[in-house]
């Protein structure tokens, strides 16, 4: 809790400027990610998460009385949030036709859990912004996830090929993921017309039995009313903006383009169980990188993102790149 507060320490040798009053709209997002927008069926293949980030400043008692006794942290500067969420998410090997698969490609599985988040923001200087986020991820990875229920009655829906390798996925294991990471946003030039600019660097760690990585990237934007966010939602590991969703102005959008690489020290998807004997892939790379482009566009409380995602080879045996899409709604309330 320490490390994820320091948001504030770097800033009291530095002269700041005051933050604008409090920002008071929560938001529910729900993002889907799917590999149909790369035209392919396998490895990461669907991913669905809803969530609720309180508005700011209204936090639990218990973690209100946590921030108050933190010396550094100034709570005049510093904007927190706390959300909540449910995700599920879907791997899967490139042949799903064949009841056997491959044992050198990446095994069925799939992850059901439920997040705890916190988020601060303080701003530094003119155009400069500091986010912080710490994340709880608690669930389970094997059939209790439902990951062959909603495959199966999913493609059985659309009337696209029947998976059926199921039977060889991982087996039940709780899963626990704990992800601190921190944002520094710098304002760009602004442009004609009332064109913004911004960018961002980031790095973080997530350490857990499903997923053990360091990670770094950086994001840039150009549009209209971009404080209005840190980027759209995503889910982890990606580069993710935090669920933070408040408008300034009646209508806003911006396109998108970054890049985050990650050292990777366990995966569960692909290593497999840590207490189970089950499939796994021999030949896993220890670093990976994703390259991401997309828009965002907001009416009034409502924004719609679309993010299209190059994930670079998890594994030696994998026989291209993924490429995916991932959509997003938010709506501020």
């Amino acid at each position: 809790m320490a490390a994820f507060f320091m948001a504030a320490a770097g800033a009291q040798e530095t002269q700041v400027t005051e933050l604008e009053p409090p920002r008071q709209a929560g938001v529910w997002s729900l993002t889907s990610e799917n590999d149909l927008f790369g035209g392919t069926d396998r490895n990461y293949s669907n991913g669905l998460r809803l969530e609720r980030v309180r508005p700011a400043n209204e936090i639990t008692p218990g973690l209100n009385w946590v921030a108050n006794r933190i010396p550094f942290l100034d709570l005049d500067r510093t904007e927190l949030r706390q959300g909540f969420a449910l995700s599920h998410t879907i791997f899967t090997p490139e042949d799903i036709e064949t009841p056997t698969p491959d044992p050198t490609d990446r095994p069925y599985a799939a992850w059901l859990y439920a997040s705890g988040t916190v988020v601060g923001t303080t701003r530094l200087g003119p155009g400069e912004m500091v986010q912080d986020v710490l994340q709880v991820n608690l669930g389970v990875v094997g059939p209790s996830a439902g990951g062959r229920f909603v495959q199966e009655n999913w493609h059985d829906l659309i009337q696209a090929v029947e998976p059926r390798g199921w039977d060889s996925q991982l087996k039940d294991e709780f899963g626990l993921e704990i992800t601190a990471q921190r944002l520094r946003q710098f304002e760009g030039p602004d442009l004609v017309m009332g064109l913004e600019t911004d960018y961002a660097v980031h790095g973080g760690a997530t350490l857990g039995n499903v997923r053990t990585y360091a990670s770094v990237g950086g994001m840039a934007r150009i549009g209209w009313d971009l404080s209005s966010d840190f980027g759209p939602p995503r889910i982890r590991p990606a580069l993710a903006g935090a669920g933070v969703f408040d408008p300034g102005r009646p209508f806003g959008g911006y396109l998108f383009a970054g890049v985050e690489g990650r050292a990777i020290a366990r995966d569960m998807f692909l290593d497999g169980n840590l207490w189970r004997d089950s499939a796994r892939v021999e030949d896993r790379r220890d670093f990976g990188a994703d390259l991401q482009f997309g828009v965002a566009l907001h009416q009034g409380d409502v924004q719609v993102a679309f993010t299209y995602v190059h994930r670079t080879e998890e594994f030696v045996a994998q026989s291209s790149p993924q490429r995916f899409g991932a959509v997003s709604v938010s709506i501020a309330r």
